[in-house]
């Protein structure tokens, strides 16, 4: 390559390659900010994807705290920019959002942790956790994992799949959607969606078992046609070590993969790891060191009533390169971090590097790599706010240079502002402080969605139209981007 430029002299030719290195990203196009949920209850934890065969399709998902008491959706046909009227999973709770029971409907008292994807033939995959209250009979009441799928877009929806039934969700009526305790939580989605898998159209569901004390292991399902599921598969399970925030994504070659956080003892170390398979996630090898979170958040994030913690989200591009993003607070306040691997040697991963250095709070990010390497991350993000109260949406994407490089853009300057807390802003029906514990983006090479929870127009009742002393309409915000 050298050779070529053997006439140039010595300073142009160092021009030129800087011009070369600090090549600007395209323009990004921000549009608006609309709201898929559009009623007057709580609606928190979005997760968000669209269709691989139709990208102006586009499904998200949430916490429905409406008369359903489940898992709400909602569908776009035309890229985000209008929504259909919200609804929710059906076959898990007993009732519909006017509060009657319908044919089909389930047993469970209220749904939550709601994961969407859409398969490779455009089939969309929604996992929901139904939840019982205990009670004299069965004291600590149940949980089961469901799937749901539907093959019109998310028109309809066909009756849930059980994967599987618990026994610990926690104890009495206090237990709301997202709670911790004695059972499983945070189910995760993902579809390998790559032609050259050969397990393409595979569809992966992750999520964490918690017991309540140091032992925590990671759970994988899978389904190669959609309809039938594997029986429960360890992915990590480390006596000593409590993991959660399981995710599940698939490389080029169809290796699935599951990144999580792990804490070994009640109050010990937390450490990023990611665990591999390399038979299309009917085992999982010993799992990898990614990175240490240092001084994680653990719901005491400043200026907050609601719970956040630190959490990492990854993604893989065609190239088979990982990046894992994550909050923490070795610089200060909580900011979002990064680090990156090659698929093939997950022993070995970049220096964690700083996204957007902050002087404030950032949190809940989440991570979708395009095909072509874009790697697009979305997280709650205060920079904006000099009371570091005030929760913004910040839109980051790290363009491929060479090797494992990349540069960074920033787009923050765009989204509504969001107040959670108790007191000043917007929290649930029964008056709990609490957003959620993650919010969404999904990608390719030439769209972006994300998915977030945001303030409604103020709403002082609950779902049962009885009036509350707090603002209960968070809604579920969306926009969508051209990268």
């Amino acid at each position: 390559m050298l050779r070529r430029f053997s006439r140039i002299s010595p300073i142009a030719a160092a021009l030129l390659l800087l011009a070369v290195a600090v090549q600007p990203a395209a323009a990004t196009t921000i549009g608006a900010v609309v709201s898929a949920s559009n009623d007057h209850v709580t609606n928190n934890e979005i997760t968000i994807a669209h269709n691989p065969t139709n990208p102006l399709n586009v499904i998200t998902g949430w916490n429905d705290w409406n008369r359903n008491e489940g898992c709400g959706v909602s569908r776009s046909t035309d890229g985000g920019q209008t929504w259909s009227t919200n609804s929710f999973i059906p076959g898990i709770t007993p009732w519909d959002n006017s509060g009657n029971t319908y044919p089909g409907n389930g047993i469970y008292d209220f749904a939550g942790d709601p994961a969407v994807t859409f398969g490779a033939d455009g089939t969309a995959y929604f996992a929901c956790y139904g939840y019982k209250y205990g009670t004299a009979a069965a004291p600590m009441g149940g949980v089961a994992l469901f799937v749901s799928r539907s093959t019109n877009g998310g028109l309809t929806w066909g009756p849930p799949t059980k994967l599987a039934t618990f026994t610990h969700p926690g104890n009495g009526f206090g237990v709301n959607k997202g709670s911790n305790g004695n059972f499983p939580d945070h189910d995760a989605i993902a579809a390998d969606l790559w032609p050259g898998s050969p397990n393409y159209g595979s569809i992966y569901v992750a999520q964490a078992q918690f017991h309540g004390s140091n032992k925590a292991p990671i759970t994988l399902w899978y389904t190669r046609d959609g309809v039938h599921w594997s029986s429960m598969i360890t992915v990590s399970s480390g006596a000593n070590f409590a993991n959660q925030d399981a995710i599940p994504f698939v490389g080029p070659d169809g290796s699935v993969y599951v990144s999580f956080d792990s804490s070994q003892g009640t109050r010990g170390a937390t450490s990023i790891r990611v665990a591999k398979s390399t038979d299309g996630g009917a085992s999982f090898g010993p799992s990898y060191h990614v990175a240490d979170i240092v001084d994680p958040v653990a719901s005491d994030l400043a200026n907050s009533d609601y719970r956040v913690f630190s959490s990492p989200a990854p993604g893989i591009d065609n190239l088979g390169r990982i990046t894992i993003a994550w909050n923490d607070r070795r610089s200060g306040p909580s900011n979002i971090w990064y680090t990156r691997a090659w698929e093939s040697d997950l022993r070995t991963w970049t220096a964690p590097a700083q996204l957007k250095p902050s002087a404030g709070e950032q949190f809940f990010p989440w991570v979708h790599s395009a095909p072509n390497g874009r790697v697009d991350i979305v997280y709650y993000d205060r920079t904006r706010d000099p009371n570091d109260v005030l929760n913004y949406v910040t839109y980051s994407r790290l363009d491929p240079t060479t090797g494992l490089g990349v540069t960074a853009t920033h787009e923050g300057s765009w989204s509504p502002s969001f107040d959670g807390n108790l007191a000043t802003g917007q929290t649930t029906t029964s008056c709990t402080p609490f957003i959620g514990d993650y919010i969404g983006v999904s990608s390719d090479d030439t769209h972006v969605y994300l998915g977030w929870t945001g303030n409604g127009p103020s709403y002082h009742y609950n779902e049962f139209g009885n009036p509350v002393s707090c603002d209960v309409n968070q809604d579920a915000l969306t926009v969508a981007i051209t990268p």
